[in-house]
């Protein structure tokens, strides 16, 4: 009779470790395919969506709307890239002054004297992007200085239509709940 016993309970033990790694297995395919579901179709009310790439991939290229030419592409690409040399010190500017106040954000020190001194170090910030807002409007204005009118007026409409498109985002974004997503 324990013979019959040990062997029931033996029986059982095997049973029961490959109904769990058959359950382990079933649980990490189906977060392995939802995780790759959720890269495929990332949730565009949540605040961490970052299709960007997709984004792109349906609004037509400006080069192409604007049916440049291939000079006036050569010169598109060198006004970028002297903007990219303007930008870049303003850039890091920026990110040390977010990491400073980071740093006093997460500091011991009083409530009171962290705004003390974080309040300057956002007014640094503001003018910061300023200066690159001013940066980004003077590549603008060249860019569309080596624009024909018709390109010009297209131009405008697509302006138009990423200042719709914008205003759009911006009020879906204020109206979302979102869970956090680490």
């Amino acid at each position: 009779m324990k013979k019959s016993l040990l062997i029931a309970g033996i029986a059982a033990a095997v049973m029961m470790s490959s109904s769990l790694t058959y359950a382990a297995t079933t649980t990490q395919t189906e977060t392995k395919t939802q995780t790759a579901t959720e890269k495929q179709l990332p949730s565009k009310n949540c605040k961490d969506f970052k299709g960007k790439k997709q984004a792109k991939a349906h609004r037509p290229n400006l080069d192409d709307r604007l049916k440049l030419t291939e000079e006036q592409k050569q010169q598109a690409h060198e006004i970028r890239m002297k903007g990219h040399e303007k930008m870049k010190p303003v850039f890091e500017q920026m990110k040390a002054k977010k990491a400073e106040i980071r740093k006093i954000a997460e500091s011991d020190l009083s409530q009171a004297e962290k705004e003390k001194k974080i309040a300057p170090l956002k007014n640094d910030l503001r003018e910061l992007k300023k200066q690159a807002r001013e940066i980004r409007m003077e590549n603008t204005k060249e860019f569309e200085a080596i624009l024909t009118p018709e390109q010009k007026a297209e131009f405008v409409k697509i302006k138009q239509e990423a200042r719709e498109h914008a205003k759009k985002h911006h009020m879906k974004k204020q109206n979302r709940p979102c869970a956090k997503v680490k």
